[in-house]
């Protein structure tokens, strides 16, 4: 009998130890992404295995504006802990790498949210802006823009440039009546 876990067993440890080492939730998606980035788990099954460690108490699933997000439950991270010695150290180290590599990008993905559709005949876009925390959204912006690609480009620079529009719009609301008067 081989002391490393295999199969489905194999799949939901994995899954457990991700999001252990990441210590962000993620949606499915994000999940499946880092699944396939480094072929760990075919995609049905990781689907599979997710629905099944909701069902059984060990994820639990969170609504969040931007769509529904998994985190650890206390029996999850209790069972990971008994068993991780039951994935190879190789797997977790590359785990743990990807984790280290890409959490702050995760973190981003999950705080900052875009939005374009078209609106009219004339190719004009709407583009919303969404800056979220995990109770909700702390700032969303919807915007006019002539066509796709200003709407897209101006999309790609949100998680960038989100914290310093937040903070110029908060400036501008609540600075002193008078301060703006010359």
């Amino acid at each position: 009998m081989s002391f490393f876990s295999e199969g489905f067993t194999k799949s939901k440890l994995t899954v457990l130890f991700f999001l252990k080492e990441l210590s962000v939730n993620l949606t499915k998606n994000q999940i499946a992404t880092f699944s396939a980035a480094y072929d760990l788990i075919p995609y049905f099954e990781l689907q599979s295995a997710i629905y099944e460690l909701e069902e059984e108490g060990f994820l639990a699933a969170v609504p969040r504006p931007y769509g529904q997000t998994y985190c650890l439950t206390p029996k999850g991270e209790e069972t990971l802990e008994m068993f991780v010695e039951r994935l190879p150290q190789s797997m977790r180290d590359r785990i743990s790498d990807y984790a280290d590599e890409c959490r702050e990008k995760l973190r981003l993905e999950t705080q900052f949210s875009t939005s374009v559709e078209k609106v009219g005949s004339n190719g004009a876009c709407r583009l919303t802006l969404r800056a979220m925390e995990q109770r909700g959204d702390l700032l969303q912006i919807a915007i006019l823009l002539p066509d796709n690609a200003t709407a897209n480009h101006a999309a790609s620079l949100w998680p960038d440039k989100a914290e310093i529009i937040y903070k110029t719009v908060l400036s501008e609301l609540l600075s002193e009546k008078g301060s703006n008067e010359t």
